[in-house]
């Protein structure tokens, strides 16, 4: 898997002591040989983007890219835009931004990423313009992430017109870290997942929270000021391409931890990841072989008798 496929793996001894070479000599210069290694794929892929900022040491601070099939892959389902981060993955520990979405076999699909050395506000601003531009200006309708504030401010900053919705997951999560009760977590869920009407809505959540005696619980005060971003209530009729919680994002991390680890140093976390990705891709041909020469199942809404 790190050589790319069998055919690449090592022949002999003398070849092994050359490539252990090779690796100390990238070592050294780690930046260097993971731009040129982005390099080499533009020189492969003309309608590829990369982009990248250095800080005062010219050190890479943010590196932005997608290729030719993530842009196609965009343009058909970019509607509905999740991302987030996840850590650990090279020597560096630096976070790993996936932008991914979901295709026509209901498959969760890459459309850019990037490596970044902090998450300010700046840095996703940035990041989302950098999206922008690769993508021609194609705006997603919907855009769901897990709640970070840096990632809400940078949302609201580029793409003003987008629907923000919070992962229904972290919510929960969260409701239990704070709330501290089965029985109003509970009732909370409910809030978030029946399709009551805006003054049944308002009715419910005055009942609950005065039964609790939450009314003056900050995180209580501030989940109904964003009961925009995650009430069925209020995203009643937005397309969310059947998102409701980051787990997609969570289940590409799990696909990437068979490749990445958080020993690689960049230029063969890099390769590595784009072999996750050529897998991927592998997988969805696949899927579209499966679809046009496979054999409709039947369904019925018909039950079977006990």
């Amino acid at each position: 898997m790190q050589s790319g496929g069998l055919g690449n793996s090592i022949p002999d001894k003398g070849c092994l002591y050359n490539q252990i070479s090779r690796q100390n000599r990238k070592k050294k210069n780690d930046g260097v040989s993971a731009i040129q290694f982005m390099r080499d794929l533009l020189s492969k892929d003309g309608n590829m983007y990369v982009d990248c900022l250095r800080d005062d040491k010219n050190i890479i601070d943010r590196l932005f890219w997608c290729d030719d099939i993530s842009k196609l892959s965009h343009e058909l389902f970019g509607d509905v835009l999740a991302f987030d981060a996840t850590y650990k993955k090279n020597q560096y520990m630096l976070p790993l931004v996936v932008f991914s979405g979901v295709n026509n076999h209901n498959r969760s699909t890459i459309f850019a990423a990037a490596l970044i050395s902090n998450e300010t506000k700046e840095t996703y601003v940035w990041l989302l313009e950098q999206l922008m531009v690769a993508m021609k200006g194609k705006q997603p309708s919907a855009v769901i992430t897990d709640g970070c504030a840096a990632m809400k401010y940078a949302i609201k900053t580029v793409l003003p017109d987008a629907r923000h919705r919070l992962c229904a997951w972290h919510i929960l999560i969260n409701a239990g870290r704070n709330a501290k009760n089965k029985l109003f977590n509970k009732a909370f869920k409910n809030l978030m997942y029946d399709d009551y009407t805006m003054g049944k809505f308002k009715r419910k959540w005055d009942e609950t929270v005065a039964k609790f005696g939450f009314q003056d619980k900050k995180w209580v005060k501030d989940m109904y000021d964003k009961r925009k971003m995650w009430a069925t209530t209020y995203l009643r009729g937005k397309f969310f391409a059947g998102f409701r919680t980051t787990s997609r994002c969570e289940g590409l991390h799990f696909e990437l931890g068979k490749y990445v680890h958080s020993r690689y140093n960049l230029r063969d976390f890099l390769d590595q990841y784009h072999i996750c990705l050529n897998f991927m891709r592998f997988r969805e041909l696949k899927d579209d072989c499966e679809s046009i020469h496979g054999e409709a199942v039947p369904v019925t809404n018909l039950k079977k008798p006990e």
